[in-house]
């Protein structure tokens, strides 16, 4: 009877064990996927979803919204791995799941820490995740690759080392990456981007509600067709601004060791302040524009103004104070180190 018993319980788990493996393919050579694996729940429109990822683990996320109220994601869990048998023990490791407890809306990606995988090893979840529009996303997935496409109320991702895509927001967009890009468009907000060596780009910017706020280190910060008050600085990259219709009194623009284009198409009253080290400035100016100009360089640096209509309150080597119409706004500009500023003016009659 023990032994029938004992055979029973063996049984049990065996059977058990196959439930629990799930079946991989190959995907290309040394990596497995599981089949398309999905997962729903209810959810309120409006509400915060939070993703989380265990820090074992990399892939890529995409979040896209519609009208229904609920929670879908879908999903695969993947193995980079020499074997067949090794990939299905690690995918069962991994694991997908929706916590609502407490009005909480949870997204969890699970594996172990420490994971199985070593070495050029890595388990891998891909998934996309529908959410209700005007959903407040915050995402804590660090190896995670994000593309999110709204319309969504605020989109947060603290902490990353993944390449980062945000578009269609109205609310806060907080995004912090390393040695990777960020792309964001149509953003209506308070808007806060910092990388390090990768390109940092954003277009049709809106910061009625806030500012917006650009840091990098080592690469590129393009922004084109944005309305609003601005913060931006980088060394060793360029910085490049079209477009811009400036808001406020703290628009404030620094580089170093990197050229700065800002061109400005509305400027009626506030102030700009635009300062490099060892590169050049250009402004392009409105035409019609009125503003007081202060401008300077160091002594081997020159200051050209081309296409404008100005007087003339300062004139020296170095330094000039210019005022076009009634000098509503302030442009102040200035180089430390070697580097020259050019200030165009749309006015082709001139």
């Amino acid at each position: 009877m023990m032994r029938w018993r004992l055979f029973v319980v063996v049984m049990s788990l065996f059977v058990y064990g196959v439930v629990l493996s799930q079946e991989v393919y190959l995907e290309e050579e040394g990596l497995y996927s599981t089949r398309q694996l999905t997962l729903q729940a209810e959810v309120n429109i409006g509400a915060t979803v939070v993703i989380e990822s265990a820090s074992t683990l990399t892939g890529t996320l995409t979040v896209v919204t519609n009208e229904l109220n609920e929670i879908r994601i879908v999903y695969f869990k993947k193995a980079r791995c020499n074997s067949r048998s090794r990939a299905i023990d690690y995918v069962d490791l991994m694991a997908v799941d929706i916590d609502r407890n407490g009005g909480n809306n949870r997204i969890q990606f699970r594996a172990p820490n420490p994971a199985p995988w070593k070495g050029s090893e890595t388990g891998i979840i891909d998934a996309e995740i529908t959410v209700p529009e005007g959903t407040h996303l915050t995402i804590n997935a660090t190896y995670f690759d994000v593309n999110a496409d709204g319309p969504f109320s605020g989109v947060v991702i603290p902490s990353s080392l993944g390449r980062l895509n945000v578009s269609g927001v109205t609310g806060t967009v907080n995004l912090s990456t390393s040695n990777r890009r960020i792309t964001v468009s149509d953003i209506v907000g308070k808007l806060i981007l910092k990388t390090s060596n990768s390109t940092l780009s954003a277009r049709g910017i809106r910061t009625e509600r806030g500012r917006a706020s650009f840091r990098n280190d080592g690469g590129d910060i393009i922004v084109e067709d944005i309305v609003g008050e601005v913060s931006a600085r980088n060394r060793f990259g360029r910085i490049e601004i079209t477009q811009f219709e400036p808001r406020g009194d703290k628009n404030f623009i620094r580089g170093q060791s990197g050229p700065i284009l800002v061109d400005i198409v509305r400027l009626e009253r506030g102030q700009v302040v635009v300062n490099n080290k060892f590169e050049d400035i250009e402004l392009v100016l409105p035409e019609n524009l009125s503003a007081e100009l202060s401008l300077s360089v160091e002594e081997d640096g020159k200051i050209e103004v081309t296409n404008m209509l100005f007087l003339a309150d300062l004139v020296q080597y170095n330094r000039l104070s210019l005022k076009a119409g009634d000098g509503d706004a302030i442009i102040s500009s200035s180089i430390s180190g070697n580097g020259n500023i050019f200030i165009r003016g749309r006015n082709e009659g001139l």
